[in-house]
């Protein structure tokens, strides 16, 4: 089986990667041109774990081509992985304003369009399925992608062409991994209009080429309402954990770590213990934009309430509650950590970067330091004000001077001599 993908950056680069390991030959096509030159001189420049050695390794397996139509061409299934973005500014690391916005679908609709044009000229090949993966909100496949398409395309679809929603669930910096073992693999069809049991079917025996995954078949619709959901429901299981920190904060006697990890071991009734932990707010490229776009939804829909819109509102109202708590203190401000987690060299939607902001309004220009991103800034030789951004290990045996304050939100920092460590919400 031949394998194509459009769009190889942070997310479809080690995508691709991971499929070459297992065999297949990957077509691939960037509108970046810059970004495949260096991929193939071997300049990566992704926080993924061995990305280089793995690439190397399957590099005469990738084949980077000039166009989209190369890649439809010279493929059975194609993966799309063009961007669906918002302004910069409503990344999640600056207040939102109650801002309500669909996704931005340009991008996505004119890489539709070439690649159904491209289809016309591939009426005698093997069947193709073209694999939706950017992220969307529910109704656009229906309302938008396959409209554009099926205006274009000669056939009808389920005629030597398929269309599949099939988003990936991955986290930045252990892309490669999430891919390859996901907790179920999702394929959205259009059940209801003729196709795709047979697009379905064969993204579904080529996952089972490269995955033990369950595959989860469903309408488009569902699809992309299950990959929305699931994201915001990340953000709002963090900041239900980062209201129990505040509680404890105020209450003596309570710990925060206690209560969750009390709570993770209701696995029949809470899920899942995992982002059950107190710390800074939700962040990265999607989630904060995904409770945005559903916020959109919610109202186009004429709901009576915004749950997303809230989500969003109280994930600011917490960090704005963590400045007010580096303000009680006196000194230079810093916070540690600007990526927004952790093993990746991302800020994008970073809760650290909305905390500098809120401390800006404030008339307070912090400082912001980063294992993995170079400033110009260089820490307070006197006693300062800290505050535990982002949880890296390398925080965890910081020195820090006497005099200092440390507020910790993650409770990673622990007691030094002359150093006052607050550890948010813990006893």
């Amino acid at each position: 089986m031949k394998i194509g993908f459009i769009g190889v950056g942070k997310l479809g680069l080690p995508c691709v990667t991971a499929i070459a390991q297992k065999g297949y030959v990957v077509h691939c096509y960037d509108n970046n041109q810059s970004l495949i030159d260096d991929y193939k001189k071997n300049k990566i420049n992704l926080y993924e774990p061995k990305i280089k050695e793995h690439f190397s390794e399957v590099k005469d397996k990738i084949i980077f081509a000039e166009s989209i139509e190369e890649v439809v061409q010279n493929s059975e299934i194609i993966f799309v992985a063009i961007q669906t973005p918002h302004p910069p500014e409503l990344d999640g690391s600056v207040r939102h304003n109650h801002v309500r916005m669909d996704f931005d679908y340009k991008y996505l609709l004119s890489g539709a369009k070439v690649i159904a044009h491209a289809l016309n000229k591939t009426e005698k090949d093997p069947f193709k399925v073209i694999s939706i993966i950017s992220t969307v909100l529910p109704g656009t496949m229906r309302n938008q992608i396959y409209p554009a398409m099926k205006t274009i395309v000669h056939r009808p679809i389920g005629k030597g062409w398929g269309l599949c929603y099939n988003p990936f669930f991955i986290a930045m910096g252990t892309t490669m991994h999430d891919f390859l073992n996901p907790e179920f693999t999702l394929i959205g069809q259009n059940l209801d209009t003729g196709d795709n049991e047979g697009a379905g079917k064969i993204l579904s025996e080529f996952y089972d080429t490269i995955q033990n995954s369950p595959k989860l078949r469903m309408t488009w619709d569902s699809a992309e309402g299950v990959k929305m959901f699931y994201n915001t429901f990340v953000g709002m299981k963090v900041i239900f954990a980062n209201t129990i920190m505040q509680i404890c904060h105020n209450m003596p006697g309570a710990d925060v770590d206690t209560i969750c990890k009390t709570l993770q071991k209701g696995h029949d009734r809470l899920i899942s213990p995992r982002y059950l932990n107190a710390g800074m707010g939700d962040g990265g490229a999607c989630h904060p934009r995904d409770n945005l776009a559903l916020s959109y939804l919610s109202d186009q829909l004429g709901l009576p309430y915004n749950l997303f819109d809230f989500i969003m509102t109280v994930r600011e109202q917490q960090t704005e509650w963590l400045a007010e708590l580096m303000l009680q203190y006196d000194g230079p401000k810093v916070i540690l950590g600007k990526t927004y987690k952790p093993h990746t060299n991302l800020a994008i939607g970073s809760p650290s970067v909305l905390l500098a902001n809120i401390l800006k309004e404030k008339g307070c220009n912090p400082i912001v330091h980063d294992p993995e991103i170079a400033t110009d800034e260089e820490l307070p030789k006197e006693a300062a004000v800290y505050l535990i951004g982002t949880s890296w290990p390398v925080y965890r045996e910081w020195q820090f001077k006497k005099g200092d304050v440390v507020i910790d939100p993650w409770g990673i920092i622990g007691d030094q001599e002359g150093v006052n460590v607050i550890r948010v919400g813990r006893k």
